[in-house]
């Protein structure tokens, strides 16, 4: 799917206008037409992170054609019923300070046991969660909100991500790619650029499957 294509795609489920779509963009109606013609090959970043923002699709499928086209999170119809046998108390395993400088502040504590926990539907026997402090990933992730972690779940492009590096660095980023032996993330935060980390120095890369409010924190 081309980016004509794609941006087809996202007129034709939402109901938008070519007007509605420029300025969820940042950008002008002729922009729009000329993305539908093809007369524009590819769409900046920060225009992708605009349409991601007002209808929830993907700023990484937007630019690449790859990952899930809608982003983690994003209400993309009506929600399945959740089987009941799937709630897990995730425990809360530390904070990790959000930012391309972020760090990690861990909890020891026995596997499956944390500081509190939340209630998540999850089948994911080593998911955890993480409070998150900072705004590097605003509007996607604010300052006192928590991450639910899947460790066991394979990671795509365009998927959200905890990443452990090696010099105790800790980051909650989207994954773009990896090229010549570099990870590649981006920040939600337009004012936070993309950056790249060698891949031997990631220790962790973890799937983040849900971002839920501080309301959902229970006590031990």
């Amino acid at each position: 799917m081309n980016l004509s294509e794609r941006i087809q795609h996202i007129l034709d489920e939402t109901q938008a206008d070519q007007v509605q779509l420029a300025e969820a963009a940042g950008v002008t109606k002729g922009t729009v037409s000329q993305w539908l013609t093809g007369q524009i090959k590819s769409i900046k970043l920060e225009y992708a992170v605009g349409i991601q923002d007002r209808y929830g699709y993907n700023a990484v499928w937007l630019v690449m054609g790859k990952g899930n086209p809608r982003a983690p999170g994003s209400n993309a119809g009506a929600p399945a019923p959740i089987p009941s046998d799937r709630m897990r108390r995730v425990p809360v395993l530390g904070v990790s300070q959000l930012g391309d400088n972020g760090f990690w502040v861990p909890i020891e504590y026995p596997v499956g046991q944390g500081d509190g926990y939340i209630d998540f539907p999850t089948t994911d026997e080593g998911a955890y969660a993480v409070r998150c402090k900072g705004d590097s990933m605003m509007p996607r992730i604010r300052d006192g909100e928590f991450v639910i972690i899947e460790p066991n779940h394979p990671v795509m492009p365009g998927d959200e991500v905890l990443v452990r590096a090696h010099d105790g660095r800790v980051l909650v980023k989207t994954f773009l790619y990896k090229r010549d032996s570099r990870v590649h993330l981006l920040s939600v935060n337009r004012e936070h650029a993309p950056i790249a980390i060698d891949e031997g120095d990631v220790d962790q890369m973890h799937y983040v499957v849900a971002i839920v409010k501080p309301a959902m924190w229970m006590p031990d």
